[in-house]
């Protein structure tokens, strides 16, 4: 009787350990395809960074697009931007700190929030975050290189790092709870 019980109890052991590898190599669930969203990661150019810009300054983005500080106004606290796509004027607006400048075609390509325009005799600074850039895709999918802190690499090696790459998985919950009852479980078979 004591054998079966035993046999019994590794058959469910192993039972149970063969549904985990299988559980734990299968593919996660991404909530965002569950849920219908399509929130392609690799549209995010610019992603929340931000920038620092003086009068009469100008910030160059991704796809020909810049960003142009005109003037600031010091007794209202106001700044007048514009933005450029190969020198053509496509928008511009006089903001305060804490707006947002946004430009749209069918989606969105920039949105920049003032942060803080700082003035002095010297002159303005204005600072903007966050700032984000998508995909334009009325224009080529311009070509991003990742930058290292490698010493080790020769300078003027491209390097071809991708996301993925460089980002280890980490456990889900449902993986560690698993790992957790399998030891628990194991624990309660050899003290029998």
């Amino acid at each position: 009787m004591i054998f079966l019980k035993r046999t019994f109890y590794v058959f469910f052991i192993l039972l149970f350990l063969s549904t985990m590898i299988i559980v734990v190599n299968a593919e996660p669930l991404l909530i965002n395809e569950a849920l219908g969203m399509d929130l392609d990661e690799d549209t995010v150019l610019i992603n929340g960074t931000g920038i620092f810009l003086t009068t009469g300054d100008s910030w160059d983005f991704y796809q020909d697009y810049s960003l142009n500080v005109i003037s600031v106004n010091q007794d209202q606290k106001k700044v007048w931007v514009k933005l450029l796509h190969d020198d053509e004027l496509l928008q511009d607006d006089i903001l305060s700190e804490g707006e947002f400048f946004v430009y749209s075609k069918s989606s969105e390509i920039l949105n920049i929030t003032v942060d803080t325009i700082y003035i002095s005799p010297g002159g303005e600074l204005i600072t903007f975050k966050p700032v984000y850039q998508y995909l334009d895709d009325d224009y080529p999918e311009p070509e991003i290189e990742e930058t290292t802190d490698d010493p080790v690499q020769e300078e003027g090696q491209n390097s071809s790092i991708t996301p993925s790459s460089t980002r280890a998985d980490g456990f889900t919950i449902f993986q560690a709870l698993a790992c957790i009852s399998a030891l628990v479980l194991c624990r309660v078979v050899i003290n029998k």
